[in-house]
């Protein structure tokens, strides 16, 4: 890219995607993320701190959750998705700037082709396991209403980043992007790096 996505410096007044990407990383898509987020995590955690499991099998259960959430976000993800964003492509840059995935370590080497199939598979593999991590737990104790709530949460929080998040969100190859063709050609053209290695796997602008 010719400018840093995160440098609030780009002068983009002149520019027709001002407003309508996520060019630059504004608080408003953390909170859009990260707030409606709690709905799906908070009732498994009071779920499993309310159980009869004992003290040591409790910090256990949190910490495996917390061990696969690291391991995800910093090596697997990392390597599938997020190194297809633009975010990603300052090699000087060791943590992303997003404001989605912002501080987590760069792990892999940027790819400015879009996901194949195989990486959507895992993404989604991936994530089921983060969402579905404690339900086990919960089912040996018999603690469906956390499980419920923890459902409802994901799907509520799923609905609100569509429409406040992904449809704003610059990296095209992520499976829950819905920026509209038309703006994601634009954002191709004005960065020919990224535009030429997607034409290369196909892809035809319109």
């Amino acid at each position: 890219m010719s400018k840093k996505p995160w440098n609030e410096d780009c002068n983009c007044l002149d520019c027709e995607l001002q407003g309508k990407l996520m060019c630059n990383p504004r608080l408003k898509y953390s909170l859009y993320f990260g707030l409606p987020m709690l709905l799906g995590i908070l009732p498994p955690i009071i779920g499993i701190v309310i159980s009869e499991f004992s003290l040591l099998i409790k910090i256990l259960i949190f910490m495996g959750w917390l061990i696969y959430a690291l391991f995800f976000f910093m090596i697997w993800e990392s390597r599938i998705i997020c190194n297809h964003c633009p975010y990603y492509s300052d090699d000087s840059q060791k943590t992303l700037h997003c404001p989605i995935n912002k501080g987590i370590l760069k792990t892999s080497k940027y790819d400015p082709r879009p996901i194949n199939s195989f990486e959507k598979i895992q993404f989604i593999i991936g994530a089921i396991i983060l969402i579905g991590f404690p339900i086990p737990f919960l089912v040996i104790k018999r603690q469906y209403l956390p499980i419920l709530f923890l459902i409802g949460g994901t799907v509520i929080w799923i609905i609100v980043i569509q429409l406040k998040v992904c449809s704003d969100c610059i990296n095209f190859s992520c499976v829950l992007n819905r920026v509209p063709e038309n703006l994601r050609n634009e954002f191709l053209k004005k960065n020919p790096i990224i535009q030429k290695a997607w034409e290369e796997e196909g892809y035809e602008i319109k």
